[in-house]
């Protein structure tokens, strides 16, 4: 009896050692595309909990650097995510960082439904970013104010595209920055005159917004970490690309 419980505790002791919290903080066009789901099948293949915060590419690289996550969720190459942990308020060498990419993803200008404009040059885009194109007639639509939605000013979204459409020029004032990339998504739906860049995932199925035909903008969607990652985090990508692939 004594050697049953003994052995009893034993395996207890050795489930809960091997079960861990892993924290993940960061963009929420990751945690959209990847971890809301595969959640659940994740944490039962590797009998981890997730914890997850949706909070921007860059504060989850802060929150990464700083102690209070496990892995960043990125929504971009790690240069990118620098450089938005930058607008959070914080210089991170990317030198030290590891991107492990679970899946691609896709960055797409959406329109109000209502808006006739469908095809639209890189240019012309940056042009609305910086103010310099204010109206949709001028570009062979209505006679109609532009109105730019745009990711938080941490956010990946915004970054990426700050550094592939508008050349690493910063924002016109007339960009109006949201909580995230999917606010940014539900503003255009309800302005007739408004656009912004987004991830594909969050509008390929809305009825109330049209995307726009321009250059493909691709990116990379996973988890960083501060060198290799740790036997657990690893145990999590693994499981997250294995999902992804099913």
């Amino acid at each position: 009896m004594q050697k049953v419980l003994v052995a009893s505790l034993a395996a207890l002791f050795s489930v809960t050692t091997m079960a861990a919290e892993i924290r993940l903080n960061g963009a929420t066009t990751v945690v959209d595309r990847v971890i809301t789901p595969h959640k659940a099948a994740v944490e039962k293949a590797t009998g981890h909990t997730l914890k997850v915060v949706g909070n921007a590419t860059g504060r989850g690289l802060v929150d990464l650097v700083e102690g209070r996550a496990d892995a960043s969720m990125s929504s971009e190459p790690i240069d990118i995510a620098v450089a938005a942990a930058k607008a959070a308020g914080k210089d991170v060498d990317p030198k030290t960082l590891q991107l492990s990419v679970i899946r691609n993803d896709e960055i797409v200008f959406v329109v109000n439904k209502a808006n006739p404009v469908s095809k639209l040059t890189m240019a012309q885009i940056k042009d609305m970013h910086l103010g310099k194109i204010t109206n949709w007639k001028e570009v062979g639509g209505k006679d109609l104010p532009i109105v730019v939605f745009g990711d938080s000013l941490t956010g990946g979204t915004r970054a990426m595209i700050k550094s592939v459409v508008l050349g690493g020029q910063e924002y016109g004032a007339v960009v109006k920055p949201q909580a995230s990339v999917k606010k940014a998504a539900e503003q255009v739906e309800v302005t007739e005159g408004g656009i912004a860049g987004v991830g594909k995932g969050f509008v390929e199925d809305d009825p109330k917004v049209a995307i726009i035909k321009t250059t493909k903008i691709e990116r990379p969607l996973g988890l960083i970490t501060i060198g290799k990652p740790s036997a657990d985090v690893a145990s999590v990508i693994a499981a997250f690309k294995a999902e992804v692939k099913k």
